[in-house]
């Protein structure tokens, strides 16, 4: 493809995303980006930048479809068992206990990342099914944030397919979800404790006060020097004793792994100390 050499292109490409759409290019992995964007512009039948530029001109349709891609994350309910195990038997109890000798009431979760909302709800579903009915004596909800306005509004929507609910058990499939004709919406029960809103972790405002934070698979698409910013927002995020956990494929990078506690290794989970 020819466009691999236009490298002038490409940088128009990128700036004219990043004004119009708000998708900061600069703090992704060119790598990654122009494999893309290379992947559209080849179901176009286009190879040059400058074309596919005029393409998006003409074609909104092509322009959503475009961010839809740079945007995406692989997700799933319960993606990675063992993780979710973890969280049950460790990272739960923990923050429960350190709730109980400070007296207080109010958990909060951030999901970060969150596309079309599995990994928010399945958090959910997993502290509703440990605390049980004591949940009501906690102020507890999850922050759900993505810059995919798309995705934003299929995650509000909690309707999901067969393949998509997959690995929901049965047990919490009749009691989480609502069966539509083969889908599957997530009952109120559930989307209660859930809030989801548009946020850009490496430019949008701070928020703070969160006990625990999974950001999965988002860092391995950014470059070093966004993942160092990432985590030293993470760590102000955090209350103390905070638990942050990555994607399995990501590691912390050596300014962040001196100022977080190693927890787990092999589910890459990680507290703020006091």
């Amino acid at each position: 493809m020819s466009s691999g050499s236009d490298k002038s292109g490409l940088e128009f490409l990128k700036n004219k995303i990043s004004d119009e759409r708000g998708f900061n290019c600069s703090y992704y992995k060119e790598s990654i980006l122009k494999r893309r964007i290379d992947s559209r512009m080849r179901r176009a039948e286009i190879d040059s930048y400058r074309d596919y530029v005029s393409l998006l001109d003409r074609s909104p349709q092509e322009y959503n479809a475009l961010i839809d891609t740079l945007t995406v994350n692989v997700t799933g309910f319960f993606r990675n068992p063992s993780v979710f195990k973890a969280m049950e038997e460790v990272v739960i109890p923990n923050l429960l206990f350190y709730k109980k000798i400070q007296s207080r009431k109010v958990i909060r979760v951030w999901s970060v990342g969150c596309a079309s909302g599995e990994e928010p709800y399945s958090v959910a579903i997993l502290f509703r099914e440990l605390l049980g009915d004591e949940i009501d004596d906690y102020l507890f909800f999850v922050t759900a944030t993505d810059i995919d306005d798309h995705m934003l509004n299929k995650a509000r929507e909690g309707i999901y397919t067969a393949e998509q609910v997959g690995n929901v058990s049965k047990k919490h499939l009749d009691r989480y979800f609502n069966e539509m004709g083969g889908r599957y919406q997530i009952n109120d029960s559930i989307k209660r404790y859930v809030k989801f809103r548009h946020h850009d972790v490496i430019s949008g405002e701070e928020i703070h006060y969160f006990d625990l934070i999974l950001c999965r698979n988002l860092l391995i698409y950014l470059s070093r020097e966004v993942q160092d910013e990432i985590f030293e927002r993470f760590l102000r995020s955090l209350n103390p004793y905070g638990y942050l956990i990555i994607g399995k494929s990501e590691t912390l990078t050596p300014q962040a792994a001196r100022k977080f506690e190693l927890i787990d290794l092999s589910e890459r989970i990680y507290r703020k100390p006091p």
